[in-house]
Parts: structure tokens; sequence; C-alpha cells
């Protein structure tokens, strides 16, 4: 005859089983990159690309600025120097001159908005490694954290099943198939004690008959809920 005890014992070996396997799952989906991780590790590229591509347009504007100061230099040092004499040459050096001022002054304004433009581009840079640096680290060590749980859960698992290995024998088949289907019923929950009088699983008070059998046999079954009731 199956004691009361060992069906209840199976009951909390397999109980912490389920817990341990819910657990598990959990832990096992944890593991990997996370979303946040892989949104860092795509943004930073993008600010690394927009970096480079405003170095370039910076660095180009400063050949164009310069190229730019060199011709108004130019011009000016022949305005001034009094070699052009006719009219009609100086007045359109003149105008040369003017617009090669206007020009420069365009590529100077172009190329502060350029420094400007860069500047802020390295600090999102900045910004965004330290963010990837900050995410990866944090996700590091929950990775390490979550492996070491795994390795715990699943060592854990292995001497629950040694546990349940050594008591499904000592139960009589037909207690098992019981247990086993009320277990699938009732939420993982077929072996419950007598608690002040009453089933733990349902409240309702023990009958003097039931009572009397669970001194007898130390198991029997709830009129109410139909759960194996043991008494320990």
């Amino acid at each position: 005859m199956t004691k009361g005890a060992d069906l209840y014992r199976l009951q909390v070996v397999d109980r912490e089983g389920d817990a341990k396997q819910r657990r598990l799952k959990e832990v096992e989906a944890a593991l990997g990159e996370s979303e946040a991780l892989k949104q860092a590790r795509q943004t930073l590229p993008r600010a690394q690309a927009l970096v480079q591509k405003l170095a370039v347009r910076q660095r180009d504007l400063e050949l164009e600025t310069q190229g730019a100061s060199d011709k108004v230099s130019s011009s000016e040092k022949l305005l001034y120097s009094g070699a052009v004499k006719n009219p009609k040459e100086l007045t359109d050096l003149q105008a040369d001159v003017a617009a090669l001022q206007r020009r420069r002054q365009k590529l100077e304004d172009n190329l502060l908005e350029a420094m400007i433009e860069l500047e802020e581009a390295r600090a999102t840079q900045a910004e965004a490694q330290h963010h990837l640096d900050e995410i990866q680290a944090n996700w590091s060590a929950q990775q390490a954290d979550l492996i070491a749980e795994r390795e715990t859960l699943r060592g854990r698992l292995v001497e629950i099943e040694q546990a349940r290995a050594g008591l499904v024998p000592r139960i009589a088949a037909g207690d098992l198939v019981t247990y086993q289907n009320l277990r699938r019923r009732k939420g993982g929950l077929a072996v419950v004690q007598v608690q002040d009088g009453a089933c733990s699983g349902c409240g309702i008070g023990v009958s003097p008959s039931l009572d009397w059998q669970l001194r007898q046999d130390s198991l029997g079954t709830c009129g109410n809920c139909e759960r194996i009731i043991v008494r320990i």
C-alpha cells in the first residue's frame, strides 16, 4: 500500500521540478543578445559613418576656402600694385576681387557650419560609444549570471530526477496513475495535507469517516476537490 508520506514527497519533488523547469526556460530565453544591445550596435556605426562624411566635407571646404583666399590675395595684390592702368581693366579687376571676396565669405560660412555639424556628430558618436559600452558591460554581467544559474538549475533538476526515481517504485501503480491525472487536472497540486481539520486544497472540513481513514491508511480522497489527502 502506498504511504501518504511518499506521495506527498513525490509531489514536493515534482512541484519543485516544475518550477525549476519553468525558470530554466526563462533563463535560456534570456541568453543571447538583447534588443537593446542590438540597437546600440547598429546606432554606433551610423554615428561613425556620419562623422566620416562630415570630416571629408570639412576638409573639402577648408581646401576650397584656402584656394579662394589665395585668389583674393593674388587679385588684391594685383589691384593695388598699380600695374593695371586701363580704367576698364581696373574696373573689371575690382569686380573680380569683390566676387572672389563674396565667394570666400560664403565658403567661410559653410566651413563654420560644417565644423559645428562635425563637432555635434562627434559628440553623438561619443555618446553612442558610451551607451554601447555600458549596455555591453551590463549584458555581459547578466549573461554570466544567467549561465551560472542555468548550470545550477540543470544540476538541481538532475537531483530532482534522481529523488523522483527513488520514490516512484514505492508508490502503487494505481495511486501513481491517479496522482498523475490529478496533477494535470488540478494545476499540479494533486496531494494535500489536513490542516486544522480541513483539506488544505479547498478548505472544506474533513468528515469523521475520512479522518478515521486517514488515521488508518494515512491517505484518502477529498470528497469536495477530489485531491489525494494525506496525514503526515
